[in-house]
């Protein structure tokens, strides 16, 4: 075969780069149609993931995906099986394994080393982009006798090229690693990844129609799904190891959890109906992942930790439960010896709660009650001055108890570290943990909602003759999608204080989305009226 650098022996079904197949030189210039995903498609897609489950931050997430855009949609129509190929694919693994750089550059929290990682990171991105430069070049080479193929290949080679200069003009011009810099590499993947689409729009030759890419997207969802089933098994972990005793809805709400998953999975998987895309529909479709997969990166973050959530609520219920009437300590006691057995007993069941770190090790209770002992002495038992200073210092030892909770959970403690600013109070510490879960809730019913606004989206650009009973699923899960925002929003706002959803019904904050995916997964509606038609008489119902 002419005018060729990249030769794959192994399979004699080809696509060619045009309609005839032919150069002007009567050439055939050969590449092997894929119809999976190769195995080192799905071993790149891995490094993907990895990131996310290192740094873990959703400012990078942009950077990453378009990133893996890139080298997938170069992937689908133009990679085969040759050396020069691999040598740009173990590059692309470098370019991923090189996103840890961006730790330092999208954590507020961590401000070392920031400058150097500002660097090491542009540098990273301008080479992923000259590496998919290069490769274009070649198979515009390839394919240069095809004058077809040269203005798409040339425009696409270009972008590439103006984003790696733009990348790297601006790590040049601008050293400083502030927000609106960094927000420059987000705009420059956008519309790189954007151009990209409209090219293969525009020149049907480049499209993607008879590539993999579907499964490609398909195999990443699946991949991120897994990642919130990872996150969930360490939570479950987590709590089960963190105490030596969990009730039902501790267990309930870990099913919840499971089966949220499991819904997620079936509302993507069973909307799909591949002979029923076009062309530009499939682009847009593809396009409309990285909301799709922004969303459920929410949900499944927001899963696994609220999963923690409820299980510290239910330890926090227990502990004051176990508290005295802070107002007045005295209540219910005759003296201050039997005030001080009562809490000293109380203590040694909050360490034995606890398995994995010890109370008594954390806070130096003891030192607490000579303090009591002491007021008694100097105020008397039961007086208003004593009944003030007591109170006080009971409720101090409450407030460790109850951040302690927390650090009892250890996996949890160093989320927790990294969001929420330092506070040497326990009341104020207290405050800012409950802030962080106001986040976690938020975060977990907008993305709950916004994956199935998006899908809704998805649905209709996948389906080009649509029946009534599809019309009736894209409208429901519309609605249900704002509803859920809106169930999320009202949470968070409507009450912050313990008497508020979020620890009042901590065991149904997962379960309730999983209600409402129950109500947005009817694609089995036209079977059920079909099985409805039979047992009524009717063998046809109309769709």
């Amino acid at each position: 075969m002419n005018n060729t650098t990249c030769i794959s022996g192994t399979s004699t079904e080809s696509l060619t780069l045009g309609s005839n197949g032919r150069t002007s030189r009567d050439n055939v210039i050969i590449y092997k149609r894929h119809h999976e995903a190769s195995s080192i498609e799905l071993f790149y897609d891995l490094f993907f993931v990895a990131n996310l489950a290192l740094i873990d931050y959703l400012k990078l997430f942009t950077l990453i995906w378009f990133t893996w855009l890139s080298t997938t949609l170069f992937d689908v129509r133009f990679s085969i099986d040759c050396v020069w190929n691999r040598i740009h694919k173990a590059i692309q693994f470098g370019v991923f394994t090189g996103f840890v750089f961006a730790g330092p550059v999208f954590d507020r929290y961590t401000p070392t080393n920031v400058a150097t990682s500002y660097r090491q990171f542009g540098i990273v991105l301008v080479v992923s982009r000259i590496a998919i430069v290069m490769q274009y070049g070649v198979v515009m080479w390839q394919g240069r006798m095809f004058r077809q193929t040269l203005v798409p290949l040339g425009l696409s080679t270009a972008v590439h090229a103006m984003a790696a200069v733009a990348s790297f003009g601006k790590l040049a011009a601008f050293l400083s690693w502030k927000y609106a810099n960094r927000l420059c590499w987000v705009i420059i993947s956008i519309v790189e990844g954007l151009l990209i689409f409209l090219i293969a729009i525009i020149w049907r030759i480049v499209s993607f129609k008879y590539t993999h890419l579907i499964e490609r997207l398909q195999l990443l969802t699946l991949i991120i799904i897994g990642e919130g089933i990872i996150g969930m098994v360490k939570s479950v972990a987590c709590i089960f190891k963190g105490q030596s005793d969990n009730n039902s809805t501790e267990i309930g709400t870990v099913v919840a959890a499971v089966v949220l998953l499991y819904l997620l999975y079936m509302l993507y998987f069973d909307q799909l109906s591949h002979d029923r895309f076009g062309t530009v529909r499939q682009q847009i479709w593809s396009l409309l992942h990285y909301p799709l997969h922004m969303a459920i990166l929410l949900c499944v973050e927001g899963n696994t930790s609220l999963i923690t959530w409820n299980t510290s609520v239910q330890a926090l219920r227990w502990m004051w439960d176990l508290a005295p009437d802070f107002s007045d300590p005295s209540d219910g006691f005759d003296s201050t010896s039997d005030l001080l057995s009562s809490l000293n007993r109380s203590m040694w069941q909050i360490d034995a709660r606890f398995p994995m770190k010890y109370w008594n090790a954390t806070n130096k209770w003891h030192s607490n009650f000579t303090a009591i002992e002491n007021y008694t002495a100097t105020y008397g038992f039961r007086s208003d001055e004593w009944n003030s200073r007591t109170g006080e210092l009971i409720r101090s030892i409450f407030d460790n108890a109850q951040v302690f909770v927390f650090e009892a959970h250890a996996d949890t403690l160093g989320k927790l570290n990294a969001v929420s600013a330092p506070a040497t109070d326990p009341r104020q510490r207290l405050e800012r943990i409950y802030a962080v879960f106001d986040t976690a809730v938020l975060q977990f019913y907008i993305g709950a909602g916004a994956v199935l606004l998006v899908l809704a989206v998805m649905y209709w650009f996948n389906k080009l003759h649509k029946t009534k009973y599809e019309f009736g699923e894209i409208i429901n899960r519309m609605v249900v999608g704002f509803a859920l925002m809106i169930v999320g929003v009202a949470t968070v706002i409507g009450n912050k204080s313990m008497s508020g959803f979020k620890f009042v019904g901590s065991a149904w904050i997962i379960p309730v989305v999983v209600f409402c995916y129950v109500a947005g997964e009817n694609s089995h509606a036209p079977l059920t009226m079909t099985w409805i038609g039979i047992l009524t008489g009717n063998s046809t119902v109309d769709g």
